[in-house]
């Protein structure tokens, strides 16, 4: 899975209200880097895919 493609899968499962747990088991990653990514990347509740590729995130 690319990094844009494993972004978006995050963005849509998040948005669905999955685990973290949840979705580190669909895109195959731990738990703590999904963390790392909805905390560095989220806004106001919401993953932001795009705003992740830009940061390199």
């Amino acid at each position: 899975m690319s990094s844009l493609q494993e972004r978006d899968c995050i963005a849509t499962l998040h948005a669905e209200g999955r685990s973290i747990a949840y979705i580190a088991a669909e895109i195959g990653r731990d738990s703590s880097s999904v963390c790392r990514k909805l905390k560095r990347n989220g806004r106001h509740g919401r993953f932001r895919a795009c705003a992740a590729q830009k940061e390199g995130g």
